[in-house]
Parts: C-alpha cells; sequence; structure tokens
C-alpha cells in the first residue's frame, strides 16, 4: 500500500523533532562492508553505528591498562595506620562507579580488577591503591 503525502510529511516532521542527524563520510567500498555487517548481525546500518558509537562511549569511561608502579613507598605510608578492609572499601567503591568490582588472589595475595570486558592483575595491595589513586 502507497504511502499518503500527508503521512511521509508526518514521519518527516517527527523524524525532525525527535532525532539529531549526522553524516559521516567512508572511504569507497567501506559503506557496502558496514551494510553487510550490520545485515549479518539482523540490524540497519543506523542501529549497528548507533551500537558501535554506545559501546566506544562506555568502554572509554573506564581505563584500559593498570600504570606502571614504580615507587610503593607513598602508597604503604598512607595505608600504615588504617585498616586493610577499611582501604579495600573504599577502593571496592570507586571502582564500582567505572563499573568494576575486585577479586583478591588469597595463594599469591596479588588482586585482580575486573570489568565488563578487561581485567587488570596486581601484584600487591599498594599496587592496587596506586591504581585506584589515579582513577
Amino acid at each position: 500500500m502507497p504511502v499518503s503525502k500527508a503521512q511521509q510529511r508526518a514521519v518527516d516532521r517527527y523524524v525532525k523533532e525527535n532525532y539529531d542527524r549526522i553524516e559521516i563520510k567512508v572511504p569507497k567500498g567501506r559503506k557496502a562492508e558496514i551494510q553487510t555487517h550490520a545485515e549479518a548481525r539482523g540490524e540497519s546500518v543506523n542501529a549497528f553505528i548507533g551500537r558501535a558509537i554506545a559501546e566506544a562511549m562506555e568502554r572509554d569511561k573506564r581505563p584500559q591498562e593498570a600504570p606502571a608502579v614504580q615507587d610503593n613507598t607513598q602508597a604503604q605510608e598512607r595505608t600504615e595506620d588504617v585498616p586493610l578492609h577499611t582501604l579495600e572499601q573504599r577502593i571496592r567503591k570507586k571502582l564500582y562507579k567505572y563499573g568494576a568490582t575486585i577479586r583478591k588472589d588469597r595463594k599469591s595475595g596479588g588482586y585482580t580488577v575486573v570489568y565488563e570486558d578487561t581485567t587488570l592483575d596486581f601484584p600487591d595491595y599498594a599496587a592496587l591503591l596506586e591504581y585506584a589513586d589515579n582513577l
């Protein structure tokens, strides 16, 4: 059934009021590759690009790598008078804001910070504390 001109105008008006437009340019041949990829996942090109942007933005909110810790003396000095469980809770709360959890390896004494798609290993508590302080 063909769409009437009035219905087309109504749809255009709705889209204009409720969506922002973004134009992207891709190298020749890339458009077909993007379309094929989106179709293989059962998505429109627009939905695929929107999902890719959302995933990248969520991933960019989290730190990707643990910084190299050269000198742990400052971190150790800050922890001398505070019970370890209190410091761990403080770090857990901070990492929770970034969507991460902490696992402690009882054998090695090390810590693992677990994000949705990334894990970061720390050999000791001082390295973990230094990482959390840099967030």
